[in-house]
């Protein structure tokens, strides 16, 4: 099965990070969540967040031996939670 349109941004958004080739990434996980809170399921330390349930996305990819979480709300803008190794 053809990747999603979310692991295709996420694999582009990665891959031009990390400056690493689209061919050595794979996805794990690719999935609508029902996050619990406006944290998007990352929270960062010291900063405040709604508890309400956020739809969105989260994308687990791994490349060079390691996965890396991305998260997005509805509007699908994602980013590296780096809280997940």
């Amino acid at each position: 099965m053809p990747p999603s349109d979310n692991a295709r941004t996420v694999i582009e958004q990665h891959s031009l990070a990390f400056n690493v080739d689209r061919a050595t990434i794979s996805v794990l996980i690719d999935e609508e969540v029902a996050w619990p809170s406006s944290a998007l399921g990352c929270p960062k330390p010291g900063m405040n967040y709604l508890d309400v349930i956020s739809p969105g996305f989260r994308v687990v990819i791994e490349q060079g031996g390691r996965q890396y979480s991305y998260h997005a709300g509805r509007n699908g803008n994602f980013f590296l939670c780096d809280r997940e190794k």
